[in-house]
């Protein structure tokens, strides 16, 4: 019970990397994206759409409007304008002048923020994981919106799913190992009962909780929690899986099974999430493969013990023919 405890708080360290995100409005359906260079919105400027800065820094200047949401990711963020929703952070600061207005959230993770008097904020602030808004619309709107921040937030989840996994292979390695083996030696049985799994776990654990009336709600939590973190667990056992064959198909021998399942649970996500850039089937891989990976998890339960299928039969041997007469007779 203890490893699958464990397993759960490791499944809630990736999540938040995972579902983080800013706020937007309804009406900002569109995003302007500057990809490795800096962005400034001049005085008597209004930007009429979200901006997204991946690798640069963003400068709203005195008298510019951002109608919608700032994102900036790899940079810093300068405001002596107007923002309408919120700005948002990762790996910079922000500093906010004092003619600056945020009308949403300013939020940042890996970074600070400097704001000078004067300077209005009026949906609060925050830093780090642990204040972040998790899920919200904006992140919604990113990945259904712009193809070039879905990519950028599959190679998120790859590096992130690729840092767990490193940690799960080194303190549970013949778990992770069995369940990879469930996966290779039963792909079907283990597509079967995941299946199932994915379907009926979240409505036994709503029944439960209608049930009996919010009472063990505790026990509800507990179970979504072992709930995620099988589907974790099966997922990076299946890069491991994907890693040990890429480590054998490059010969690479001195890699050590930690290493090699991160670097192939980092790249099976990494394809996993450009896959689901395709509009109306993307996510139907994803979602075959997450099953295999769960139902592999409870066929081991959860590693503990191996997979093995049934093996066929074989029909014993026929007797040996009786001795005749004639070689009765002969012998005496």
């Amino acid at each position: 019970m203890k490893k699958f405890v464990l397993i759960a708080l490791l499944a809630l360290l990736a999540l938040p990397l995972a579902l983080a995100g800013p706020v937007y409005a309804d009406h900002c359906e569109d995003a302007q994206t500057v990809f490795g260079d800096d962005y400034t919105l001049s005085a008597g400027q209004t930007l009429n759409s979200n901006l997204v800065v991946l690798g640069g820094n963003a400068l709203v200047e005195a008298g510019a409007t951002v109608a919608c949401s700032i994102v900036v990711l790899g940079g810093d963020v300068d405001i002596a304008g107007s923002v309408e929703e919120d700005v948002v952070v990762f790996g910079g600061n922000v500093d906010l002048q004092s003619t600056a207005v945020v009308k949403g959230r300013v939020a940042t993770v890996g970074g600070s923020t400097a704001r000078e008097e004067g300077a209005v904020v009026e949906g609060g602030e925050s830093q780090g994981l642990g204040n972040f808004p998790f899920r919200t619309r904006a992140i919604d709107r990113f990945r259904f919106a712009d193809p070039v921040l879905r990519l950028f937030g599959a190679m998120f989840n790859s590096v992130a799913l690729g840092l767990l996994a490193l940690l799960v292979v080194l303190f549970w390695p013949d778990q992770t190992a069995r369940v990879s083996a469930a996966i290779a030696n039963a792909p079907g049985a283990s597509g079967g009962l995941g299946l199932l799994t994915l379907i009926a776990v979240p409505i036994i654990l709503a029944l439960v909780t209608i049930v009996t009336l919010l009472c063990l709600s505790p026990v509800t939590f507990i179970g979504f929690l072992i709930y995620l973190a099988a589907l974790i667990f099966g997922w990076i056992s299946l890069g491991m899986l994907v890693g040990a064959r890429l480590s054998a198909a490059l010969n690479l021998r001195n890699l050590s099974p930690a290493v090699s399942a991160a670097i192939g649970t980092a790249l099976f996500t990494l394809v996993s999430g450009i896959i689901q850039i395709i509009p109306c089937v993307g996510w139907i891989a994803p979602v075959v493969l997450a099953c295999i990976g769960l139902g592999a998890v409870t066929l081991t339960r959860f590693g503990t013990r191996p997979y093995l299928p049934n093996m066929p039969v074989q029909s014993a041997p026929p007797p040996p023919p009786a001795p005749t007469e004639s070689g009765a007779t002969m012998a005496s």
